[in-house]
Formats: structure tokens, sequence, C-alpha cells
């Protein structure tokens, strides 16, 4: 009986050293990706899960697994791999833009904030601005599709902005009095009414920018989607299929709205 007994015992303790502990839940981290082309470009990632995802041109935010990665991914014709470590919310793997010759363009940021700040832009380079209060130019930035951040009014504020080749990109830094009213890229905001409206008839959602009294980055989804938006003049783009859209529009007391397709 004491045989039998030691022996159930040495077979259980053999089953738990197989099994081990239980680990504790995978630890998550949101990986930005930039794509600087202007096609919808797959990556697969390969390390401690493995993920497979299409990212349209512009900013895009995946949630993976910490860990280290091999990466993987066509564009401009070409296949492209290396590897990344994800640790925290602030790895960036960057799509470079097509073959097209390298330009530079004059940015400039207004600033109504008393304190000077660092101006971080992400996008084809990397760029770290010091800003001060009043106008800052800048003489030769690289051109393209950027995600700006900054630290102000007591936290993080971010958002997109785009320099263009014809050297008249500007963005604009809200005083904290005006930022309380208005937070950047909010899109509920109670003390405005819902004055604009943008249909779409693609059949997966957009990424649009605005620029204007305010700069936004709004996810238009497939059908009418509604937004709270400051009044006043604003430039749009975005890239879909390919190709980059553009063009302009009011927002005044009355609203307006237009429409967004492939159509066109």
């Amino acid at each position: 009986m004491k045989k039998t007994w030691f022996s159930l015992v040495m077979v259980l303790t053999l089953a738990l050293s197989l099994v081990g502990p239980v680990s504790a839940a995978a630890t998550k981290w949101d990986l930005n990706i930039h794509n600087n082309t202007e096609e919808d470009v797959k990556i697969i990632l390969t390390g401690p899960d493995d993920y497979s995802f299409t990212v349209l041109p512009g900013h895009w935010v995946k949630t993976v697994v910490e860990g280290e990665y091999k990466y993987s991914y066509g564009a401009c014709g070409q296949k492209f791999s290396g590897e990344i470590k994800v640790e925290d919310d602030l790895q960036w793997l960057i799509i470079d833009p097509c073959g097209a010759a390298v330009e530079y363009a004059k940015f400039v940021v207004d600033s109504h904030l008393g304190e000077g700040l660092t101006l971080q832009l992400v996008g084809p380079q990397s760029y770290d601005l010091s800003i001060s209060l009043g106008q800052n130019k800048f003489i030769a930035l690289q051109t393209g599709f950027y995600s700006f951040t900054y630290t102000a009014c007591g936290g993080t504020n971010a958002g997109e902005v785009r320099i263009t080749k014809n050297g008249t990109a500007r963005l604009t830094l809200y005083s904290c009095e005006v930022m309380a009213l208005h937070p950047l890229g909010e899109t509920s905001l109670a003390t405005i009414p819902t004055n604009l409206r943008i249909g779409s008839h693609y059949s997966f959602p957009v990424r649009i920018t605005l620029l204007g009294p305010i700069n936004y980055s709004l996810e238009i989804s497939p059908g009418l989607n509604r937004f709270n938006v400051l009044n006043g003049s604003y430039t749009y783009s975005y890239s879909a299929y390919g190709r980059f859209f553009s063009g302009s529009f009011v927002v005044n007391e009355a609203g307006t709205s237009f429409i967004i397709s492939p159509l066109k």
C-alpha cells in the first residue's frame, strides 16, 4: 500500500513539473505604423504572437503582444524585412515613400503657448522641433504626412499634419484656454453643435485630416458621419486606393456637409 501511495505521489509531482507554473496574461502595447506610400501595404509580424494586417496610407495603430518581432512587407514593388522590439506604446514602424525624389519645404508653427516646448514629428523623417511663443519657421523639412505630439497644458496633445512641397504647411498650437474648450482632435465637444457631416461611399474606414482653426484627424466610416468642429475654413486630405485627395470647405452656424467617394 505504501509503495502504491509513493508511486502516485511521484506521478503527480512529475505531471506538475511538466505543466509548469501558469503564466500571467501577456502584456500588450500599441505599435505605431506610418505608411508613407500611396498604396495599401500588408505587414506580417512573427514573434511572441503572429500578426498579418493591411494598412492604408497614413498613421495606424495596431495592438500586439510585447516582445521582439521579425517583420516583412511589400511596397513600391520591393520586399522589405527587419526586426523590431515592442516594449511600450512608443515604438514606430516606418514605411518609406516610394523612390520619388526627396523634397524639402518650409514649415511654420504658430504657438500661442507662453512656455517653450518640443514638437515631435514622425513621418518620412523624425524631427524634434524647439517651439517658443510666436511664429517658428523651419526652412527645410522633408515633405509628407506626419504625426505630431507635444506636451503642454498638463497633458500630451497629438494630431497629424502634411508638409507640402509648395511650402505653405502651417500648424497652430493654441493656448491652454482655447484647448480647454476645444481639445485637439476631439469629436464630441458638448460646447459645439454637430455642424459637420461627411458621407463616405468607401466600403472601409478612411482617415481624413482637417487643417483649419483647429486641426482634426477623423476616421470616416462607410455611410454618414457626424462631427462637432470649430467653425471656420478648412482644407481636407486623405488617401484611398493609392490615390491622394484634397479639397476645402467652410463650417459656419448652419453647418456643412460633403461626400468622399472613389468615383470622384
